[in-house]
């Protein structure tokens, strides 16, 4: 198995890259197009996780080729998933359609099918596997009518040990679109006002949190739970990026000032940033419903307060504003300003006030954000540590 291990450090969907891979034990196989589908449990430390490949015959990772994918695409819209697993469809799937890949994906791969030059539907593969239903797949399919969101069509299953595990989705297709992270640095790259599309961006997000408020079960608890998870997260970035010491005391201090007052939790994204979004010519489109990747499944389906996709947002923004000087080019005059003002408009256009409770999930994302640049852009890291002292040194926005 020496060559699925070497094939699997070196893929771009592979998620544990900082480990040596100890052993990979092949739990499901059959044909497919273009060679042969694997369901692969990788054994690293202490760790198990389980990844599914397309390899040829010289057990390299074929998925992400056009002709395979498309024949992949195309067996899975007939009805018959190739390889193994049971489809659930909504709808009728449409048939003979053309596929192609989207390029640059990061930890799955996915395909768009057109007919008639015009794209229809998208098929997401999903690479790493984990038992229950994949939130992408729980939340759309249960706000199908919500206009803010692209409905799942159907979607592959795969028992393992008893317990489902979802392989692929389709979903609609949404056209006429636009990154929505390109789209703001477009704005921040002229130094133009991002005001209104803050606060269009706003009005999205506010109506898939509706949504999902009124399919799944919400709950009431109280600020000081809410504030033991945000303290034991940082606890763990702590142990990580030993740079956060200096903060430890008035970070612990920030969470426990939030009391015991009431707060509504429910499904949420639970990993919104701009990138995350699509802007259409109408409106914006909230996708990719999975949660961090990083997170366990069980935490990543566990009701949380709407305001941690809120605070995501806020700190995208601020990214946005800081980003354009970062590579050279031209960006707002003062970029702090550009990021508050689109912030405002981003709460007015969802309908919320700043409040304490906001500003701990602000100040959550960014102390995890200072680890992220610590390890990988270390000439970035001014960028969340300037939000961690703004929010710690004036109380936030």
């Amino acid at each position: 198995m020496d060559h699925l291990a070497r094939m699997l450090a070196e893929a771009r969907f592979y998620g544990a890259k900082s480990e040596p891979i100890d052993a990979v034990t092949v739990l499901r196989e059959a044909p497919a197009a273009g060679g042969t589908l694997l369901l692969l449990q990788v054994r690293h430390g202490s760790q198990e996780d389980l990844y599914q490949v397309l390899v040829d015959e010289r057990g390299e990772d074929i998925l992400a080729d056009p002709d395979v994918a498309t024949a992949y695409g195309t067996s899975l819209l007939s009805g018959n998933p190739p390889g193994f697993g049971r489809l659930h469809s909504t709808v009728e799937l449409p048939q003979g359609l053309s596929g192609r890949v989207i390029e640059g994906e990061q930890s799955n791969t996915s395909l768009i099918f057109s007919e008639d030059g015009a794209d229809r539907v998208m098929v997401k593969i999903f690479r790493k596997l984990e038992p229950g239903v994949n939130p992408d797949v729980e939340l759309l399919s249960q706000i199908p009518d919500c206009p803010t969101i692209a409905p799942v069509l159907g979607w592959v299953t795969e028992e393992i040990d008893g317990e489902d595990h979802v392989l692929a989705m389709v979903q609609d297709f949404v056209a006429d679109a636009q990154d929505g992270w390109r789209f703001a640095l477009g704005f921040a790259g002229r130094g133009a006002n991002f005001g209104a599309e803050a606060d269009l961006l706003g009005e999205a997000t506010r109506s898939v949190h509706t949504a999902l408020a009124e399919a799944f079960a919400t709950a009431e608890v109280s600020g000081s739970e809410l504030a033991e998870d945000l303290e034991a997260h940082f606890e763990e970035l702590l142990s990580r990026a030993p740079v956060l010491a200096e903060f430890a005391p008035a970070v612990r201090e920030r969470y426990r000032a939030l009391g015991d007052q009431r707060h509504t939790v429910q499904r949420i994204h639970g990993d919104l940033h701009l990138g995350q979004v699509l802007r259409t010519l109408e409106t914006y489109v909230l996708i990719d419903f999975e949660g961090e990747p990083a997170r366990p499944l069980a935490e990543r389906r566990r009701p949380d307060s709407a305001l941690r996709d809120v605070a995501g947002v806020i700190r995208s923004i601020d990214y946005a504003a800081h980003f354009p000087a970062r590579e050279g080019a031209d960006g707002p005059t003062d970029p702090a300003e550009w990021a508050a003002r689109a912030t405002r408009e981003f709460l007015s256009g969802y309908g919320v006030e700043p409040s304490p409770l906001l500003d701990a999930y602000v100040l959550d994302k960014a102390l995890y954000e200072v680890v992220y640049e610590t390890d990988n852009r270390p000439d970035w890291v001014d960028i969340p540590l300037a939000a961690v002292n703004r929010l710690l040194g004036d109380g936030g926005h």
